[in-house]
């Protein structure tokens, strides 16, 4: 009985997904910066899906405070088209954070529901690592083209998000993370 109201429970958050079309997914942005670290404990699929939901969380309160602060400017000028079409923006980011961290916090059991968590961890974590990758890049430019002090820290700061974006991508073949779904 609870598998089939686990079932009813995730066909509806993926009802949810698919009537609103292809849903944009969540990007790096000033609302979703990067975390300041990646610290896993215990298990990683765990530590690793609480992380995102807590940094889903904090990007969807940001995009609250973005969208009250639009609204009262809004409120003033109300003919401002650059305003309302960043009202809107905002609106469309905060549903898409807001149906991916309902499927990563969904009660929703069974292989298709965990299999849509991975999905969207799997997602997420390319994007940090890829975005590490790019800070990592561009900091290796400045060394490149830099001297002295500036080059130094510019070397120091590519070893540190090379070897941030290294360690995600080694999360992504632990073995709780791999079996995740299957």
């Amino acid at each position: 009985m609870s598998s089939i109201i686990g079932k009813v429970g995730f066909a509806a958050v993926l009802a949810t997904l698919l009537v609103g079309g292809p849903a944009r997914a969540v990007e790096i942005s000033p609302y979703f910066p990067l975390p300041n670290s990646f610290d896993t404990k215990g298990v990683v699929k765990d530590s690793v899906l609480e992380q995102q939901i807590a940094w889903l969380n904090d990007g969807l309160a940001a995009l609250e405070k973005a969208r009250q602060e639009t609204q009262a400017q809004l409120e003033k000028n109300a003919s401002d088209a650059a305003l309302q079409d960043k009202l809107k923006s905002l609106e469309g980011q905060t549903a898409a954070a807001a149906k991916e961290r309902d499927v990563l916090t969904s009660d929703a059991a069974g292989k298709e529901a965990e299999l849509a968590r991975k999905n969207i961890v799997v997602g997420n974590l390319n994007k940090w690592i890829n975005a590490l990758a790019r800070k990592a890049t561009e900091q290796l430019k400045i060394a490149i083209l830099k001297d002295g002090v500036e080059r130094d820290a510019a070397e120091r700061r590519h070893i540190q998000l090379s070897g941030q974006a290294d360690e995600l991508e080694k999360l992504k073949h632990d073995p709780s993370f791999e079996a995740w779904g299957r």
